[in-house]
């Protein structure tokens, strides 16, 4: 029986663990429910307005009297999609005249005969108020795991836009109303807000599968969002190479068992933090519900997050108070949770950002995840991407990046640290139950 990779831990306690989220997962049959999985997501967690200054992390473009056309890219295949359009984040209502979904050609272009129109409650037209979203009406929709899709939203008013920042996928925008057309001509991309390539709107696709065995949410901040995953030694940042560690942990899991892999729902903002105030986006706890335990088809959490707390001020009492709060409300809905340590963030002086203080409180968290914490199980990634002891500029010591891995930023994996991460993960902890 396996478990997680877990370096330097006993295999009775692996075995323990594993155990407990498959007797968790046995307890309750939601991932079958219906044979909908949440199988693309991102987090609404930002207000974008256009008065700010182009660049800015939550810049967006005017967008009345225009099409916006999101690329979204399920992780499962199926033959029925249902999407979720979101308002959560703005103060003032939004209205499309018009939405549709299709098969990405090229660019911005679809391919001929694939674009379909969405409905809501039956209706082409949806307006939403100011924090409300809604699911389009299930439409017969082939879907191929890994197909890039576009969803294309008739703007026929909005003032400012839900969104979220750290997209990593070109997105494109063009005047009038051009979402049924499968032509690109027009589109040009969305302002990428210095190589954070935003979303606008779209929230989930939900795909219908016969064959699919549960959606595995992931719960995080900048390192499940990505960010340095495409980031080149020279500092340019493409967008369209999907190589979150998500990305390659769903990868991997079809390339295992097939359809009946589990679909990947990455739930992660940038600068997140658990319970504090203060964070980007709304705090982990606040956006537990919406953004985790709402999803399609939910046989899983990965919950990664605490670093953003951790530079930020937290306790060790109240970060524990926080990771607690999610891992109750997760298990009281039946659903195993997967922990996973916080990294290493040592920087050698002269940066900052990083003091003795805080290392105390992350190795505090760290014991705790594994003498007290009731996760079902954990990923050890302080084990995989631990590297030099480092003097900061406070003259304390902490853990740093291995080098090899380290962004050079000291605070996220690079690209060949996101494959890593991404392959450490036993993909036996999600190995489907066989039908009935």
């Amino acid at each position: 029986m396996a478990s997680l990779l877990a370096c330097r831990r006993a295999l009775a306690a692996v075995a323990v663990l594993f155990f407990a989220v498959a007797a968790r997962a046995d307890d309750d049959d939601r991932s079958r429910s219906n044979n909908w999985f949440s199988a693309w997501t991102i987090p609404i967690g930002h207000r974008m307005l256009t008065t700010l200054p182009p660049g800015n992390a939550n810049f967006a473009a005017e967008t009345a009297g225009k099409t916006v056309r999101m690329i979204v890219r399920p992780s499962i295949a199926g033959d029925a999609v249902r999407v979720k359009i979101e308002n959560t984040q703005a103060t003032t209502p939004v209205t499309f005249s018009g939405a549709f979904i299709g098969v990405v050609d090229n660019g911005a272009a679809l391919v001929s005969g694939s674009n379909r129109r969405l409905t809501f409650g039956g209706e082409a037209a949806l307006t939403l108020a100011a924090g409300a979203g809604a699911y389009s009406d299930p439409v017969r929709f082939k879907v191929d795991a890994f197909q890039r899709l576009a969803v294309s939203l008739d703007v026929a008013s909005a003032t400012e836009v839900s969104g979220h920042q750290l997209g990593l996928t070109t997105n494109y925008i063009a005047p009038g109303p051009l979402g049924a057309s499968t032509s690109g001509a027009g589109f040009t991309p969305i302002p990428q807000n210095n190589g954070n390539y935003p979303f606008y709107w779209v929230a989930a696709i939900d795909v219908h599968s016969s064959k699919a065995s549960g959606t595995v949410v992931t719960l995080g901040d900048s390192i499940t969002d990505g960010r340095c995953s495409t980031r080149l030694p020279d500092g340019t940042i493409p967008a369209d190479q999907y190589n979150r560690w998500t990305d390659v942990l769903a990868a991997r899991l079809h390339a295992l068992y097939g359809n009946r892999a589990p679909a990947v729902a990455n739930e992660a903002i940038a600068g997140n933090r658990v319970v504090l105030p203060g964070g980007n986006g709304p705090a982990a706890v606040l956006r537990l519900d919406n953004d985790v335990l709402d999803r399609a088809g939910i046989s899983a959490v990965i919950f990664y997050e605490g670093t953003n707390d951790i530079t930020g001020g937290a306790t060790t009492a109240q970060l524990i108070a926080g990771l607690q709060e999610v891992i109750d409300r997760v298990h009281a809905k039946g659903i195993p949770v997967i922990g996973a340590t916080v990294v290493p963030r040592g920087r050698p002086a002269p940066l900052t950002g990083w003091t003795g203080a805080m290392e105390k409180v992350k190795l505090e968290i760290n014991h705790w995840m594994h003498a007290a914490a009731n996760f079902d199980a954990m990923i050890e990634w302080v084990t995989l991407l631990a590297g030099p002891i480092v003097i900061g500029s406070d003259g304390a010591l902490s853990v740093s990046y291995w080098d090899a891995w380290n962004c050079s930023d000291y605070t996220h994996p690079n690209k060949d640290g996101y494959q890593a991460m991404g392959g450490f993960i036993d993909l036996d902890l999600f190995k489907p139950r066989p039908r009935d």
